[in-house]
């Protein structure tokens, strides 16, 4: 019985430790795209705003400062929306289920807040209070979709 006791703290263990670094790897991923300087980063996305013009006869219709500008919101939502996700799957080793989604959507918002904030020092990279709500819309989709998927399958822990 004790064997079995340790072998199930040691899985949990081993599950947080999985989604800090799936965590911790997310934020970074997001810090270094930020720190593209802002003309390398706009032709990036325009890049892929190109691709996807490509691939979608719909998005023809924009013109190029259009799909770059939905590009570029969509990444900052879909970036946010998977860190959120992680780090509510961090988090639900350690905190308590009833402020589970409030505590991972306010620490997903706040990286994205500093990383507006730090933007601001970063050459031709505005701070942007509209990209500041995308990115706790994004934290708060993913959170509450990882939120979902535990209520759902009943593990809280």
């Amino acid at each position: 019985m004790k064997h079995r006791q340790r072998e199930e703290c040691l899985t949990l263990k081993i599950k947080f430790y999985i989604w800090l670094s799936l965590s911790i790897l997310t934020a970074l991923g997001i810090f270094m795209s930020s720190s593209i300087e802002g003309g390398a980063s706009g032709a990036a996305s325009m890049a892929l705003a190109r691709h996807l013009q490509m691939l979608m006869s719909s998005l023809t219709n924009l013109e190029d400062e259009q799909l770059n500008f939905l590009v570029r919101k969509a990444a900052h939502l879909a970036v946010f929306a998977l860190l959120g996700f992680n780090v509510l799957n961090t988090l639900k080793f350690v905190v308590h289920r009833n402020s589970l989604l409030l505590f991972s959507w306010v620490l997903a918002a706040a990286y994205g807040v500093i990383d507006e904030i730090y933007q601001y020092f970063v050459p031709d990279r505005v701070m942007a209070v509209s990209d500041m709500l995308i990115n706790a819309a994004g934290a708060f989709i993913g959170a509450g979709f990882a939120y979902l998927l535990l209520r759902k399958g009943g593990m809280y822990r």
